[in-house]
């Protein structure tokens, strides 16, 4: 009982949190639009992640504005700063090697303006880069290259930036002696912060899946309940929803049956009330895999096909087609061939639907950033060459200077020996 009173208070306080961090963001969108180049670079950089995670492609029309701006005030420092932005949407849309290309842009210019910070931030990009597409060991190369140059530049929140995704890299190569020393400096350092709740309870969150790969239940199940508890904190629904997925997934190993059930329903209950309809069709399809998992078939049919409904509901095909896919594997399970036909036609429709829009929005993010290059190496060669014609100007001036120096010096010799002549005739 005390548990759930505490858990009461937790939800809500996570209210006003979630309240007060989107004001936060709103406060910070309306200071861009009328800010100066400098403040929008900094602005850009505070909450660009934070409304990639509200709504995806908003961003875009802040990275089309900053890098404007940049262009057209010849300012490389606020199109390495767009660039920079742009990379989690060419990632949404799977367009890892225009990411890869562009993050070693901004590295080239970080690197002629030695922005050490900068360089951990983008190096550990490259490494999420190489880890989404899964390049294990490259991904470590690159947070261990964040590392280096968060060490140098002596900043220690830029040291702990890449130690949580080096901790991910050694989670999946099952060296987990390594994770939890990485995990236990990194949450030594957060818990001097108090803003950094949220990291906190991701740390925990992977914690636990370590103990979990382990088959520590027990374990497992305290880091889950302490990440879902400092989800809680921040106002974070997709935090307690996913630590409470994780305690039903330990409870159902656990053969906890109906304990995992409740869990799976409370997963849910959040993502329902966080209004998130991909988060949504994902709960019913867990409670869906649930009930398939211990022979409940018509349950399991009713949860797939509600993930089915809300899947069609915010047109998202691919939850679709997740759907689809299992509900057929059910129907053959049961022996039902007709309706495991009917689904099977389904999904070769969806299937089709899903290339051609994946291919519309491919060439779409591709479009805009070949733009957005073409935009810079035009402009930014204008930039060069101001930059080159000041470098010629100022060293015609040196030059001219020189010789402004070597007539006087000349004329002053000349005159010193003409002196001197005279002086000797006479």
């Amino acid at each position: 009982m005390r548990h759930y009173r505490t858990l009461l208070f937790l939800f809500l306080l996570s209210i006003f949190s979630s309240l007060n961090g989107q004001e936060d963001i709103n406060d910070q969108l309306r200071a861009y639009e009328k800010a100066s180049v400098d403040d929008k670079i900094k602005l850009f950089f505070t909450f660009f992640a934070k409304v990639g995670e509200i709504e995806k492609d908003t961003v875009l029309y802040y990275v089309k504005d900053l890098q404007n701006e940049g262009l057209k005030n010849s300012r490389e420092d606020a199109v390495a700063m767009a660039n920079f932005g742009m990379i989690p949407y060419l990632q949404e849309n799977s367009l890892f090697e225009d990411a890869s290309d562009k993050l070693h842009s901004v590295i080239k210019y970080y690197q002629k303006v030695e922005n050490d910070t900068m360089l951990a931030d983008v190096y550990n990009a490259l490494g999420n880069n190489a880890f989404l597409q899964g390049e294990i060991e490259k991904a470590e190369l690159f947070y261990y290259e964040s590392t280096k140059f968060a060490t140098r530049s002596g900043n220690e929140k830029f040291q702990m930036l890449s130690l949580f995704n080096i901790a991910r890299v050694y989670t999946t190569q099952g060296k987990y002696d390594e994770a939890h020393s990485k995990l236990d400096e990194y949450i030594e350092f957060l818990k001097k912060d108090e803003g950094q709740i949220r990291m906190l309870a991701a740390a925990y969150g992977l914690l636990g899946q370590i103990y979990l790969n382990q088959s520590n239940h027990k374990k497992a199940i305290e880091n889950f309940t302490r990440s879902m508890e400092f989800g809680l904190t921040v106002g974070s629904m997709k935090t307690v929803a996913n630590g409470y997925t994780n305690l039903a997934i330990v409870e159902f190993f656990s053969e906890n049956y109906d304990r995992s059930e409740q869990y799976f329903h409370l997963a849910l209950a959040y993502r329902i009330k966080d209004n998130d309809k991909f988060y949504i069709a994902e709960g019913y399809y867990n409670l869906g895999d649930f009930y398939s998992g211990i022979d409940k078939m018509d349950s399991a049919i009713v949860n797939y096909e509600k993930s089915l409904e809300v899947g069609k509901d915010f047109n998202n095909l691919q939850a679709q087609k997740d759907a689809l896919l299992q509900l057929s594997a059910v129907y053959e399970k049961m022996g039902d061939k007709a309706q495991q036909i009917q689904i099977l036609k389904e999904i070769i429709k969806v299937q089709g639907e899903i290339n051609l829009q994946k291919n519309t929005k491919e060439l779409s993010a591709l479009r805009m950033s070949h733009n957005q290059s073409f935009n810079e190496v035009l402009s930014v060669g204008g930039i060069r060459e101001k930059e080159l014609r000041s470098q010629i100007n100022k060293y015609q001036s040196i030059f001219n200077n020189w010789i402004i120096f070597t007539v006087i010096c000349v004329l002053g010799l000349a005159s010193l020996f003409y002196f001197i002549r005279k002086k000797s005739k006479a």
